[in-house]
Order: C-alpha cells, then structure tokens, then sequence
C-alpha cells in the first residue's frame, strides 16, 4: 500500500485499515470525509528506515505546510561588475528580430546559420502588444518566440563557452511593470540557462529606448553579477525579479477590496467557468469549490466523454485487443491513455453534479488552442462569469536539442494561445476574477522546459497587466496530476529539488487566495525543497528575495552585526552586539599576541550595517577618517563581549546620506577586570548612496622589476596571525612603483563565515596588509596594524563572495614605493583592481604601528623592541 490513499468509506476502506494496523505496507494512509463535506483531513504515517534515518517523516509535516506563499514582484539590485565587459553582439554572432529597423542595423544574413554567440532583439514598443489580445504584432511576436527556439536548437552543440542574449525592447513600464508578452522570453531564457551552463545566457528588459541603449546595457550586464537570469531596466533603475515570502491570507487580513470573491461571496446564483480542470490538480480544487459554493460550473475540456464512466480497463487486455484489430502498440497505449483520461473526466464532472445539485454543471468540448471553438463554447453560456479558472497545461519535458517544434509549439499554445483565445471569447464580458494556474518554474525556469517556462511567466506577465487576475505558481502536486505518475514520484524522491505537495494542502493553499484575491497578482508557492536547490544554484536569491513586498515595506537584509536595536528614530540608531567565540569562532584565525581579534579592516563593515540600519534603501560607498583606538578582542572563550553601535545622521540629501559611527564597549583585562566603560573602540563616518559607484580605471604594472616577498601575517610565531579564511593574498612581493599582491579568497570558507557581509572586508583586510611589503636592514618585513585610515572608496557594489566568484584575477597595488605607515602624515594610495582595470576597491593614507619584523630567509619573527635593539641600522 505504499503511497496509497483512501476514504475508508464501506468494507474496502475497513480492510485497508486493518491492513495497515496489522503491520502491512508501508507509506501513508489519508482517511477522509465525504467529498461533500468541509475538508479535513487525518494521517496515519508509518516511519520507513529513512525516516528513521532522518529523524523525521521526509515528506509530511504532521502539523503547518509544506508550502510557504511567496509574492513574485521586480526589486532594485544594483549593477556589480565582475569581469570586462565585452561587446554586446560580437562579429560572429546571429542576430534574429522583429523588427527591420534592428535587421538593418547588422549585416545581411546575420539570422541565418549556425555560432556560439546568438542575440535576439525583441521589438515589444508596439502600443498593441501592451495588453494580452490577439492581433498581428501579437502573432509576430509568437513567431519570433519560436524561431528563438529554433535558433537554440541549432546552435545548441556550439554553445559552450559562448553566449545567448535575449533583449526585449519595450517590455516594461517606467514605474517597472513588465508588459504581458515579457514572459514569453524571459521564461525561455530562465530555463535555456540551466540548460546551457557553460553559456552566458541572459535576457535584458528594457523600456522603449534606443538601440544603442540597449546594446550597452547588455555589454554591461555580460560583465556583471546576476541572481537570475532576467534584469529588467525601467525608471532610472535595474531590477531583478523575485520571490518575496509573505505569509498567506487568512480570516484575519482585512475584508476583501472591490472586485474581490471573499470567502463566501460565491452562490448559488455564481458562475464558475473553468478551462480545463476536469483531470489533474484541477480536479479537487473544483470539488472544493462545489462543496462549499454550490455555484453553477461549465467546464471546458478537449476529452470526448464515454456515455458512462465504467469500470476500470485492464490496460494488458485492452492493448491486446486493439493489436488484434490492426494497431501498433503504441498507438494502442495512446488509445487506452485516451479513454481513460475521458472516463476520469466523466467521473469527475458526476461528482461535481451531486455537489452541485442536477443541471448545474455542464461540460462543454472544445480545444481551447481554437478560437472560433472557445468562442463558440462561451457563446452557449449564459449570464456573467464570476470567477475563470484558467487550468489547462500539458508537459513534454526534454533538452532543447532532443525537443521538437511541434512539441515546444504544442505545450506553449495550451496556455498562452488558450489564454488570448479566452480573453477574446469573453470580451465585453469580463469575468468579475480571473485565476491562471500557473508553475513554479515560471519563476526560476527548468532543464527541458523551455516552453512550459516560457508559457508560465507569460501567465505572470499578463496577470501584472490585468485588473482583477492572479496567477498561481504550484510545485507538483504528490497524489495527482504530472506529480503522481510513478516515474515522476521516483524522479521526486531522486532529485530532492521538488516538494510533493498533498493535495489537501494545495487545495488549502488555493481558497486562501481565492478569499483574498486579487491580493497579489503573482503568487508563488515552494517549501524546503525548493529552498535547498535555489540555495545550492544561487546562494545570494533567498536573500535578496527576503524582504517585503515593496507596497508594504522595503526590503531588508540580514545584519548578523545587529542583535539588537536599543533605540531608534529618524536620525539616530543605537544597537548591540554580542561577541563570542560560539558565533564568531572566525576571531580565532585572526589573533594579534595570541587572543582572537576583530580585524580592524571589519570596521567598515560594523558601520555598513549600522548606518543602513538607520537610513534603509542606500548601498554604503565611502568610508572616511576611520579610527581603531583599542582592540575588539576575546580573552576568554566562556566570557562574551557586548558592545554597543551608535548611529548618527549627520546629513541627508537627494543625492547620498552621511551617517556617523562609534563601536563602543566595556573594556575588560584577561583577569576579568574592568579597565574602562564605554570606551570608544572604532569611529567612522558612512557616506550612503542609493546605487554603487562605478570604478574608475587603472593601468596595471608590468612585471619588470618584482621581487616576490613571504606575507609576514601566515607566520607561526607572528604576533598578528592569520589563518584559513583570512589567507587572502598570494604572490605578494615587491615593485620598482610600489608594493602588490593577488586576491586569492576561499569561496566556501567565505560562505561558511560571511555569508552577509555588506563590505568586501576580507578583501579590505588583504588589501591593507599588502603595504607592509618592504626589506629593512636586507631581509626583515614588518609586521603592523592598521591606527586609522582617511578614506575607503566601494565600487561597483561588490562583497567578498562576488570577488571570490570572479573568473580573472583581482590584482592588488600600494603606492608609493617608499611608505611609511607611521608617517603621521601620510600620502599612500591601496586599490584592488579587476583584469579589465577598473578599480574595485581603494584605500586612502593609512598609518599603522609596527609590532615586530620577520625575516624573509628563515621566517623568524621578531618583536618591534628586540628588533629596535639587536637588528635596526
């Protein structure tokens, strides 16, 4: 019985019961009440070995859900370069458009044949092509959308290490609202990614702008970080699609607005019309909708029904009958899959009879792909329609070089052809709601689903364009539908990156937002599952996605330096923070005289996260006058350390915000004694802007002249000590022009350490060390640590991850070549520069105090009082 359900309804209920309670099976047993009646459901689990294994059952929660809603809107996400950018369309590539005006732009015959590099220029600025109807800018568009395929298709054994670009002009508003046939691409593009991992495959939105325009902005966007594969670029702004968690309507949200069903608007006297739904997932949520509105149903589907359902085919029995009359096998398998998709629809439509009540539901056949047959269909239906469910969908899942055309056409047109055709049937009708059931991969796309990705962000596009529409992006449902095939529940246990959603729950998840529609135009739904393998794939989008909807609130990000906000108003923030080795056991590989220490370059960190908190929605730029005046450190690993953030606006305007911080804290001796309260440890002055700024360029030093020196900070014995995450630099040495070194960071222990950081502040630490690099007395290297800083530059927005992702090398530079960092008044310049030259990061004038010297031939460290009496000149 494993993974069977029942009703336990009559002897054949009472048997499966007693089945499973004697020991037999294994799986789960669902007993349910009769369907007419207000769903509830109880669950009798037994723990399978993995389970066991596991602690807990792997599919089933026995109290909450699976799923959590989340709410699909565009946000704000800065540009971060992290490589050169190259050109736009390179010389070689294949270019295909809609529009003669960009044909003409490029050589004769660009869309023909076969390259590594293809670009599609989508021209969307035709006033027609702003709402979801037929008309010819619409078919235009359809077969641009599917020459795109083609063209993937053709190129696809060529595409390694090449690129595919999609660019669709006019595709959002000013105010960021992506236009219906958007999706169309965007989606293509979301799955065509996955399948193409050694391609640079992006798709960029743009308003109505120049071509030139255009094309730099995809120079650009080849040469910089992204979450996913969309940007859209809209008022002044780049923005990137996400999924925001939000917690789902419940009787406690406010009355629904006008032209919301609320929970018990739907009647008797209502008119439910629903496209497709008969099989499948839409199969319970009709049943649900009946069992609690008795409304008036028509149901549109393609299946010729049997005059009654009957029993249950043998499909052996059947399959040899058939070949006895002259059928191949494989016809007589699509026969029997026919007949009894027919019998389930038959099944399906007696049950919402007797829930309704008799002449109350009708099914009326046609293929909703015809618009003449939909018209037709709707034609014969009397009175408004009060709510459209908009179901129907079909999946051939394959690669793009083994999909046909007819398939990718075939799976497109169930949902965005039926889509145009229903909103044309109903014109001058409009439905009071209009419901599409959508996919999850409509958000994040899918290998082998190209068109079904496609088809299911145009089903979010059109609903972000329609008044009183909602598109619903489910995971696959575990008891029905594509989800309950056997191959399909094999592949879900498997692939670990789908949760197998119970029908109960999906049916739950469906009248809640049905009781608050229209809510959110876009709603997404995903659990655990789906987390760990978007986590896996992009560990930055969870985050980014973290904040609230923009209507409600702006967005927020974690700020792991930020336990607790003491006090707060407009312009002033003060929080706390407690060290200890338990959550910041990264101290450790940091010690100056042997205890864990906060490194003085994460300073600007601490600031970032305060001066944000004050002032949310500025990215922190530029950091001036730092000061360390004492130690953040942790003498003792069972004694944490409180210390107290200040945050004060100094000034504010449209242009940037400067915000002043101190680190604050009791200063207490390794004896445990109290040596001084408050006690400033760090000050800085943030200034915040509300986008990064971009580098300026640098030439880089050729190599004549370098001598290569041993970093004096990975020397056991040293008196400043630094570790793992924190061995940031390799090939440092010397430079007849200065001091320099490469960036050489450890992703993982980046993300196990610093997953949140604002501030490139391993990088900043790396950086910083580097202006030690000289020879005193022949051989002796200095150890220091940092007193203040004048001024700290970001550019481009990076952190320590996004350096660590880069594919060239960060190069490292200190000038000049004579400095002294114990000049009170210094003049020295440290900048981390990309391989195409523009500057990442820049620190101005630091002074240190040297604490000791290590011999670069033997390694020998030696304190600064030693050196001063045995070894200075």
């Amino acid at each position: 019985m494993s993974g069977t359900r029942a009703n336990l309804l009559g002897a054949q209920g009472a048997r499966e019961l007693i089945a499973f309670l004697e020991g037999g099976g294994d799986g789960t047993i669902e007993l349910r009440p009769d369907p007419g009646a207000r769903a509830r459901l109880i669950r009798l689990t037994r723990p399978t070995d993995r389970d066991a294994t596991a602690g807990r059952d792997a599919t089933e929660r026995v109290s909450g859900r699976l799923l959590d809603r989340h709410v699909f809107e565009l946000a704000p996400d800065p540009r971060r370069p992290v490589r050169a950018a190259p050109p736009a369309v390179p010389p070689d590539a294949v270019v295909l458009t809609n529009a003669p005006g960009y044909a003409a732009r490029f050589a004769a015959g660009r869309g023909d044949g076969v390259s590594a590099h293809v670009r599609v220029i989508v021209d969307a600025t035709d006033p027609r092509l702003r709402a979801a109807r037929w008309s010819q800018p619409v078919e235009d568009l359809l077969d641009l959308h599917e020459r795109t395929f083609i063209k993937a298709k053709e190129c696809a054994p060529h595409l390694d290490g090449g690129s595919f670009v999609v660019s669709v002009v006019g595709g959002v508003t000013e105010a960021g609202v992506p236009l219906p046939f958007t999706g169309l691409f965007t989606g293509l593009v979301k799955s065509l990614a996955l399948e193409f991992p050694g391609a640079d495959v992006l798709a960029t939105v743009h308003q109505d702008v120049p071509l030139d325009e255009v094309l730099a902005t995809v120079s650009a966007e080849l040469g910089a970080r992204r979450l996913i594969p969309v940007t859209y670029h809209a008022g002044g702004l780049r923005l990137t699609p996400r999924a925001v968690p939000t917690p789902a309507p419940s009787s406690e949200v406010p009355p629904p607005g006008p032209g919301a069903l609320g929970p018990d608007a739907l009647g008797p006297d209502a008119l439910v019309v629903a496209a497709g739904g008969a099989r499948g997932i839409g199969a319970p949520i009709l049943e649900a909708l009946a069992a609690r509105h008795r409304p008036r149903l028509v149901v549109l589907g393609s299946s010729e029904l049997p005059d009654e359902a009957g029993e249950e085919l043998d499909r052996s029995a059947f399959i040899r009958a058939q070949v006895r009359q002259g059928a191949s096998v494989p016809e007589a398998n699509a026969r029997f899959d026919r007949l009894g998709e027919a019998r389930q629809v038959r099944r399906t439509l007696a049950g919402l009879e007797r829930l309704c009540g008799p002449g109350r539901v009708r099914y009326l056949r046609c293929d909703l792909r015809d618009g003449a047959a939909v018209e037709r269909a709707l034609a014969n239906v009397d009175g408004p329609i009060d709510l459209l469910l908009n179901i129907a969908g079909t999946n051939r899942a394959s690669g793009v070089a083994a999909k046909s055309v007819a398939d990718f056409r075939a799976v497109r047109d169930l949902k965005v052809r039926a889509y145009l055709n229903l909103k044309e049937a109903t014109r001058g009708r409009e439905p009071r709601l209009w419901c599409n059931f959508g996919s999850f991969i409509g958000l994040t796309g899918q290998r082998g689903e190209t068109d079904y990705g496609a088809a299911n962000d145009f089903l979010n596009t059109s609903a972000m364009n329609a008044d009183g529409e909602f598109t619903i992006g489910w995971t696959l449902w575990r008891d029905i539908g594509l989800g309950a095939t056997p191959l399909m529940r094999d592949f879900l246990e498997g692939s670990g990156e789908f949760t197998p959603t119970p029908t109960e729950e999906g049916v739950e998840h469906f009248m809640a937002e049905l009781a608050a529609a229209p809510d959110a135009p876009v709603t997404v739904f995903f659990g655990d599952k789906e987390r760990a393998a978007i986590r896996a794939a992009v560990p930055e989008f969870l985050e980014f996605s973290a904040g609230a909807p923009s209507s409600a609130r702006a967005a927020t990000r974690p700020l792991p330096y930020i336990d607790r906000v003491l006090r707060r108003d407009a312009a002033e923030l003060v929080a706390e923070r407690t060290f200890s080795m338990d959550r910041d056991g990264y101290l450790d590989l940091h010690q100056v005289r042997g205890y864990p220490t906060l490194p003085g370059t994460f300073v600007p960190e601490l600031a970032a996260q305060a001066a944000v908190a004050l002032v949310p929605g500025r990215v922190p730029v530029v950091f001036e006058d730092l000061r360390l005046e004492s130690f953040l450190r942790i003498y003792r690993a069972d004694r944490p350390e409180v210390k107290r953030l200040t945050a004060r606006l100094l000034r504010a305007d449209e242009r940037e915000s400067v915000v002043a911080v101190k680190v604050l804290g009791d200063v207490v001796a390794p004896n445990g004694v109290t040596v001084a309260r408050d006690r400033v440890h760090f000050s800085v002055t943030v200034r915040l802007r509300d986008a990064p700024v971009p580098g300026p360029a640098w030439t880089h030093w050729d190599e004549h002249g370098s001598r290569p020196l041993r970093d004096p900070y990975h020397v056991p014995g040293s008196e400043v000590l630094l570790r793992e995450v924190f061995k940031s630099t390799t090939g440092t040495r010397t430079h007849p022009l200065g001091r320099r070194g490469r960036l050489a960071l450890d992703a993982p222990e980046l993300r196990r350490w610093f997953p949140d950081l604002l501030v490139p502040s391993v990088t900043l630490d790396g950086l910083v060390r580097v202006a030690v690099l000289e020879r005193v007395a022949g051989r002796w290297t200095p150890v220091a640590i940092p007193r203040s800083i004048r001024r700290i530059d970001l550019y481009g927005g990076h952190t320590d991850l996004t350096l660590a992702a880069l594919t060239e090398p960060v190069e490292l530079y200190v000038t000049p070549v004579d400095l002294d960092l114990e000049d009170p008044e210094p003049d020295n310049r440290a900048i981390a520069v990309a391989s195409s030259g523009e500057v990442l990061l820049q620190v101005k004038d630091i002074i240190g105090a040297v604490v000791g010297y290590v011999d670069q031939e033997t390694g020998e460290y030696v304190d600064r009082e030693r050196f001063d009496r045995e070894e200075r000149p």
